[in-house]
């Protein structure tokens, strides 16, 4: 648990107390447990809950055999390269250096038995 919310009230009501103040408002006097809870589950608006679904073990495999095909590729591996699975659908996302790398790790993708479709996101750096 943060103790920042701690922090700003002791900060606040010390403040308060320093500028004369002869009584500080409900908030600013001994934090209670509950007002730091609900400071603490405030998200902001843009926030999307996403549910995540448990990963199936042919993704997982999908998933580790493109990683290790970049390892092993010493042309790909520095990359910041990155791939979602899910139910066979193969997303990737990074930079490569041209359109060739670009074109080789869809192939990677694609030749692996349990993909279905590869979503190549991959942008070419300047």
């Amino acid at each position: 648990m943060s103790k920042l919310p701690l922090v700003m009230a002791t900060g606040a009501l010390a403040a308060a107390l320093a500028c004369g103040a002869d009584t500080a408002s409900p908030e600013l006097q001994a934090p209670q447990t509950a007002r730091v809870e609900r400071v603490n589950r405030i998200e902001p608006p843009h926030v999307e809950r996403v549910a995540i679904m448990p990963e199936s073990p042919s993704d997982r495999m999908i998933r580790r055999h493109l990683n290790l095909a970049i390892e092993r590729d010493p042309g790909l591996k520095d990359r910041g390269i990155s791939f979602i699975v899910s139910n066979g659908d193969v997303s990737v996302t990074g930079l490569v250096r041209n359109e060739n790398e670009r074109k080789r790790i869809n192939g990677l993708a694609m030749a692996l038995p349990e993909v279905k479709s590869v979503a190549n996101g991959l942008r070419v750096s300047p």
